[in-house]
């Protein structure tokens, strides 16, 4: 159903998320990891070196939950319908975020920043100057305090940019790869479709390890979505997908919390 390679460390960090901040023992991580042919002691030598790098913790023994480092992804990702940002009417505006003041010469710096600035549809325009359509409901203090949450430097400098000259304007749309979103969109709308009315056919094990790695590939593509306007992209099919991946989402959950071995 998915080419996403899911192996012990991915599986016990999604498990974790999944579980909406509750703690899941070594037996549950076990149960579970057997509905996708992955071995008791893949799973021990896993939360062991999760723990090592510090993106988990025991909180007893044998019983798990995510470290602090990692609970901002989880925040968005376990409150999925609130992570999900919120647009508005674009006015042909843009926000731009300055960062040639920041400096290339941080490896560690300048990955943090462009991960932030990714999360948030922000496109390079040119060196330094990066750019997305000013649509999402956030304000532009907003924006600033999000991306400097999300690891870009407090120092960066963002402005509100009313218009450009007619060269430049007909250049920007091309910086997002709007047909591939398209694809996806009408891709992942017939899949998910198809599975929420065939599921109920499934037994339990099946419905439960198909819907968490479709879940698990849908998800990711969701939460960095640049949310484009209706001038760069089909907002209806978008809308559909978002609305296609809730429902897969809040069903795999009904599905998990159903399963005898309670890993969520």
């Amino acid at each position: 159903m998915t080419s996403l390679k899911l192996n012990a460390k991915t599986l016990v960090i999604d498990l974790l998320l999944a579980a909406s901040d509750r703690p899941i023992t070594i037996r549950q991580l076990i149960s579970a990891a057997r509905l996708f042919d992955i071995s008791e002691n893949q799973m021990r030598v896993a939360t062991t070196r999760l723990c090592n790098e510090h993106k988990i913790e025991a909180i007893s023994r044998g019983t798990y939950r995510l470290a602090q480092q990692s609970h901002d992804w989880a925040d968005i990702i376990v409150n999925r319908q609130q992570g999900i940002l919120k647009t508005r009417p674009w006015q042909q505006q843009y926000i731009a975020v300055f960062s040639n003041s920041l400096g290339r010469v941080d490896r560690t710096a300048l990955s943090s920043r462009e991960r932030a600035l990714k999360r948030f549809g922000f496109k390079e325009l040119e060196q330094g100057v990066f750019i997305r359509p000013d649509n999402l409901t956030l304000t532009l203090g907003d924006i600033f305090r999000e991306l400097v949450n999300a690891g870009v430097e407090p120092t960066v400098k963002i402005a509100l940019i009313h218009s450009f000259d007619e060269k430049t304007q007909q250049s920007i749309p091309k910086l997002w790869d709007t047909s591939k979103f398209e694809k996806n969109y009408i891709k992942y709308n017939t899949i998910i479709e198809k599975w929420l009315a065939e599921y109920p056919h499934l037994n339990i094990n099946d419905a439960a390890r198909e819907s968490f790695l479709l879940g698990r590939e849908t998800i990711a593509l969701l939460m960095t979505d640049p949310l484009l306007p209706e001038a760069f992209v089909d907002v209806n099919l978008r809308d559909r997908f978002i609305q296609n991946v809730i429902e897969l989402d809040q069903t795999g959950l009904k599905i998990w919390h159903s399963l005898n071995t309670e890993v969520l």
